[in-house]
């Protein structure tokens, strides 16, 4: 898959906090994630991607806000079971996610549902 062109994460003056917390967790995932808050042309979204770019091995998952609980967690294959007769899991976006940077922009402007199953699905570290 091809790269897109991004601005460099380095290249963005300031935000020196939130720097740190996505390199921390880039080199450490046990920390669980980063929560990223702050008015519009603070270069989140910018930093974020300019991360992925960043890393060889990984891509910025944008979370759509009209996902469903079984797009995001995961369901049995219906076209398979039905063709083929059999089950088979089809693995939601928290699956592509793992290992790659999930990004959920206008968080409050999910369900809380699906909030509360983003929360439940990532691992807590010890």
């Amino acid at each position: 898959m091809g790269r897109q062109s991004v601005f460099p994460f380095a290249a963005v003056l300031g935000q020196e906090k939130i720097k740190k917390a996505l390199l921390l967790n880039v080199i450490n995932p046990a920390i669980g994630g980063v929560l990223i808050i702050g008015e519009k042309g603070t270069a989140k979204s910018t930093l974020v991607r300019g991360l992925a770019a960043v890393s060889q091995d990984m891509e910025v998952i944008d979370l759509p806000l009209n996902i469903t609980e079984d797009r995001l967690i995961g369901t049995i294959d219906i076209e398979k079971a039905i063709k083929e007769g059999k089950k088979c899991f089809d693995p939601g976006l928290l699956k592509r996610a793992d290992g790659n940077i999930l990004y959920v922009d206008e968080v409050n402007l999910l369900s809380d549902y699906i909030v509360n199953c983003l929360l439940e699905e990532f691992p807590h570290p010890m």
